[in-house]
């Protein structure tokens, strides 16, 4: 009988844990909230269900380091649940760049219907992941890390091989405002698309004064030359104040929108966005993430310590009572004026700090929350776009 209480004792123990559904839930709703608290830039569809007397997690997920934890959690705390997540795309190939974006702007839905809200747009070029496609839409992380849906014709489907073929190809940057593709090099002929600041193609020859171009899914064109800048020259460039005002300002008077992220269309953090991007910075697509990075200037809307390029976020700053909100950035240009794609404007305008100018906004003191310095300082929250993932699939090697 001594012998066997150890036997028996162990055998009690190795017995699964059940968990009840509300145990379950709690469980992945604090790994939600530790491995996914935002879901504009991370996918968690997760439903809990019983099937055959035992609970099943079922559902998609698109970070291998969330599956991962998902997967531990469930193993060391209910290994009696049956773990049917999928670690998204399906392919098991575990790359991260599969397409490109296939026109010179598309736009990222909150869901596969056209009616749905407008997060974000993503640019020519763009290397891409497809997560999952369904009834002629796909879901696609870009490389800001936001997620939306897609029409599927708009993004060119990239094989590894081919992946690295446009790696080694020498590509340009589109960086007149917009403009056209032609047919032949002749501004007469036939347009083969219309482009914008920061569309990404392949270079192909050169003929009076004329580039020739390939889009992802092999279309040619033909590009006014003084419109292309080498691709590398963008993405290894010291970022500048000058070069980062004068960019900002040749974005003055696009039409403001909600999601908006390119020179068709843009809101405020897109316009931060854009201008940092063709200075050789990736940063966060939205003002709260923006908020975050770099390196606190001042809290005060008027301060000498300004400098070209810091980036003004207003809202509502913290008290003891409610949490900081930051809903808009805007940024700074030098003589106490600041650029901004503001939607009471309807567009990208200028405006002052000093209350006697004429372009000065009376609200905007009151909810000032902070500035933010990015140039020169660590890569707090922003990467040089070098260092980002997803553009480093498609960047040639420098050595």
């Amino acid at each position: 009988m001594t012998l066997l209480l150890p036997l028996l004792l162990a055998c009690t123990f190795a017995v699964p844990t059940t968990p009840t559904h509300s145990e379950l839930n709690e469980l992945l709703d604090s790994l939600r909230q530790t491995h996914a608290p935002d879901s504009r830039i991370q996918l968690w569809e997760v439903q809990v269900q019983k099937a055959e007397g035992h609970w099943q997690v079922q559902g998609n997920l698109s970070s291998q380091k969330t599956h991962a934890a998902v997967q531990q959690a469930l193993e060391t705390q209910f290994p009696s649940v049956d773990n049917q997540l999928v670690l998204l795309p399906k392919d098991g190939t575990g790359t991260l760049v599969n397409a490109l974006v296939n026109n010179s702007v598309i736009h990222l839905r909150r869901d596969p219907s056209s009616k749905t809200e407008l997060v974000t747009q993503a640019l020519l070029g763009t290397p891409i992941r497809v997560l999952k496609t369904e009834r002629g839409k796909c879901l696609i992380q870009v490389p800001d890390g936001y997620l939306g849906w897609v029409n599927s014709a708009e993004v060119h489907r990239i094989a590894p091989k081919e992946l690295k073929t446009y790696r080694d190809a020498e590509k340009v940057i589109y960086t007149a405002q917009s403009g056209l593709a032609y047919s032949t090099p002749d501004v007469t002929s036939m347009p083969m698309t219309d482009l914008v600041v920061g569309n990404i193609v392949r270079k192909v020859s050169e003929q009076s004064g004329f580039t020739q171009i390939r889009y992802p899914d092999g279309r040619l064109g033909w590009v006014d030359s003084r419109h292309l800048r080498p691709a590398d020259a963008i993405f290894f460039q010291a970022t500048l104040q000058e070069n980062l005002v004068q960019t900002a300002l040749k974005f003055h008077g696009i039409p403001y929108l909600w999601g908006g992220m390119s020179a068709k269309n843009i809101d405020c953090s897109g316009l931060i966005c854009n201008v940092y991007f063709m200075n050789g910075i990736q940063l966060p697509r939205d003002s709260n993430m923006q908020a975050n990075i770099g390196r606190e200037v001042t809290t005060d809307f008027v301060s000498d310590d300004l400098e070209p390029g810091d980036l003004l976020f207003f809202g509502r700053k913290a008290t003891p009572e409610t949490e900081e909100r930051v809903t808009h950035v805007a940024m700074y240009i030098g003589e106490g004026e600041f650029i901004h794609s503001a939607g009471y404007r309807e567009r990208v305008s200028i405006n002052s700090m000093d209350s006697a100018q004429p372009n000065f906004i009376e609200s905007y003191p009151a909810i000032f929350v902070r500035a933010v310095r990015i140039i020169g300082e660590d890569p707090k929250g922003f990467l040089p776009i070098p260092k980002n993932d997803f553009y480093n699939e498609i960047i040639r090697s420098t050595e």
